[in-house]
């Protein structure tokens, strides 16, 4: 399974998202790409959503948006 995660540092539920994953220690099951650092990052995101919404999970492919749905998501996929 494949996930990137598309946010930027400022982002208060980016933050959440992150300290969640951090938490449950899977960061290096995660590729992170912040939209404001990296502009093929921006590009790719907009091409998924039309628009800069993070943080947004991409799962296999298929984005995920809502800070709260990303954290239900990997509760579900990875047990603490």
């Amino acid at each position: 399974m494949k996930l990137e995660l598309y946010h930027f540092d400022s982002c208060p539920y980016c933050v959440k998202v992150r300290r969640y994953i951090d938490e449950i220690e899977v960061r290096s099951h995660i590729q992170y790409h912040d939209i404001h650092k990296d502009s093929s990052a921006h590009k790719r995101l907009m091409g998924m959503n039309d628009d800069e919404q993070v943080p947004c999970l991409v799962i296999d492919g298929k984005p995920m948006l809502e800070s709260d749905d990303i954290i239900a998501w990997l509760k579900k996929h990875f047990k603490k």
